[in-house]
């Protein structure tokens, strides 16, 4: 069966049309909550992603990736940083320095806690996954482990 380009198109806007009024509903309802400042957020396949992270590991996974999700924000601020200092907008400059001193401290603070479990295997994981990835850029690229690593067996 084939369908005109214009016919696909006019059910797509009438099934995007159809829904317009639930999503409204669901905006509205929603809209208190998600503009409240003290309200934090991620996108719902972000949190899938965590849940099922904890589910599996334990709250080592919530401890490493909090670490790694501080660490970029850190090097945002950095960049920032030097962009600052680069234009010589010093006052920005130490404004964006003292976040980034807060955002380090809340690091070396989430360093410091322990977990309750799942350490061993959530990092025997992940190294195999890193492993994994690693060995697969390495052969993308046509080269070598030890053209990777300099030269290192």
């Amino acid at each position: 069966m084939n369908f005109p380009s214009d016919s696909v198109n006019d059910f797509l806007r009438k099934a995007r049309g159809a829904k317009e009024y639930q999503r409204q509903i669901v905006d509205d309802e929603l809209e208190p909550l998600l503009t409240d400042p003290s309200t934090y957020a991620v996108p719902p396949a972000v949190g899938k992603m965590i849940e099922d992270a904890l589910e599996e590991w334990g709250d080592e996974a919530l401890k490493q990736i909090g670490m790694v999700v501080i660490g970029k924000w850190l090097d945002v601020h950095n960049e920032l940083l030097q962009e600052h200092v680069d234009s010589q907008d010093f006052s920005a400059a130490l404004f964006t320095m003292s976040d980034a001193t807060k955002i380090t401290t809340a690091l070396r603070m989430l360093g410091d806690i322990g977990s309750f479990g799942g350490n061993e295997d959530y990092c025997a994981s992940v190294r195999q996954q890193i492993n994994q990835a690693v060995l697969e850029g390495i052969e993308e690229q046509g080269g070598s482990p030890e053209d990777f690593f300099g030269g290192k067996e």
